[in-house]
């Protein structure tokens, strides 16, 4: 039996290699063609292909597809076909294609479109992928084409769903913000942003480590009053050791117009408002060590948001060490403000 079963196995190996040479360039054509149920079925016989021929049925037809992707009038359908194939065998299509579209010039475009079909098998490639679409990104900064490229680094983050995904993300993205380019951390910030404002994803592990301020504000807008004064005690050690790095002199972040401190001081009027005295008295110090980083430029569009809590406060009764940092705090920012 086994005999019989491997004799009709080679009968149909060797009679889809001896028509291969006319069922591939009919599956390419159908891949393309302008209706969606044709794509469909070509991809369908792609799968047949492959499972007989195996790694030749790649090479025979996914080239032609990502050529096609250049052709404006079949560019659509070429794509879709790409899509249709993935759907089927996204565990052998997907390890031939990024390679191919990650190396630069990076086609950040395919790969947003096909992230969305890609399931778990996306997350063994984000080591190639993630580095390339900060590349493609940082290269389109300051160009027209910046908001497009973002949307597809968008798409690409946003279709990993699995826990191991989301942890080499923000651990991946966190690494690139430390690159001695500029543009990498640049880049790296503005998609680590995007995924803290639109991820799912519980990234409370790496608070600590998420501190540019686009990040951070995304963070801060999503933490519950529980979680903020969680964070008071961290926040403040944190900002010690950015004073300690900046040796006293303002910090550039802090300094952002129209922005500056505004990404972390709902932690910290939260502190002050509701906290126990202890986190009152810390979110205080935070605050006035938060003055003294800060020019009285970038401190003027927030002098409301920070007083109000420390005088509402001051009236309540408290420990003479709370009230202290309270007053303390306040002075610094009304010296800064009022030069």
């Amino acid at each position: 039996v086994k005999n019989t079963s491997r004799f009709c196995h080679a009968r149909v190996l060797l009679q889809v290699l001896y028509f291969s040479e006319s069922l591939v360039p009919t599956a390419r054509k159908a891949l393309c063609d302008p209706l969606e149920e044709v794509r469909e079925a070509a991809a369908k016989t792609f799968e047949q292909l492959h499972s007989t021929i195996g790694h030749q049925a790649l090479e025979d037809i996914l080239p032609f597809l990502l050529k096609q992707l250049d052709d404006e009038e079949v560019s659509e359908f070429a794509l879709d076909g790409l899509k249709q194939v993935m759907a089927i065998k996204s565990r052998v299509v997907l390890p031939y294609l990024v390679p191919k579209l990650t190396t630069p010039p990076v086609n950040t475009r395919v790969l947003a479109f096909l992230s969305s079909v890609a399931g778990d098998a996306l997350t063994r490639h984000l080591g190639v992928i993630l580095p390339a679409v900060m590349l493609a990104l940082k290269e389109k900064l300051g160009t027209p084409d910046e908001q497009l490229e973002m949307a597809n680094c968008q798409a690409v983050i946003l279709s990993v769903e699995d826990d191991v995904g989301h942890r080499i993300i923000i651990e991946d993205l966190l690494e690139a913000t430390r690159s001695p380019e500029v543009g990498m951390r640049q880049a790296a910030a503005i998609i680590l942003n995007i995924y803290c404002s639109r991820s799912k994803a519980d990234y409370s592990s790496h608070l600590r480590s998420l501190e540019s301020w686009d990040a951070l504000n995304a963070i801060t807008k999503k933490l519950d009053a529980g979680n903020q004064l969680a964070l008071i005690e961290e926040l403040h050690k944190e900002i010690r050791f950015i004073g300690n790095e900046s040796k006293g002199q303002h910090v550039p972040g802090f300094c952002l117009p129209k922005k500056g401190v505004t990404s972390i001081l709902p932690v910290l009027r939260e502190g002050v408002l509701t906290g126990s005295p202890e986190q009152k008295e810390e979110a205080a110090k935070a605050l006035g060590l938060v003055i003294r980083l800060t020019s009285a430029d970038a401190l003027r569009p927030s002098v409301v948001s920070i007083t109000g809590p420390l005088i509402r406060i001051l009236g309540d009764r408290f420990s003479w060490n709370v009230k202290a940092a309270l007053l303390e705090t306040l002075s610094l920012l009304l010296a800064k403000v009022s030069d």
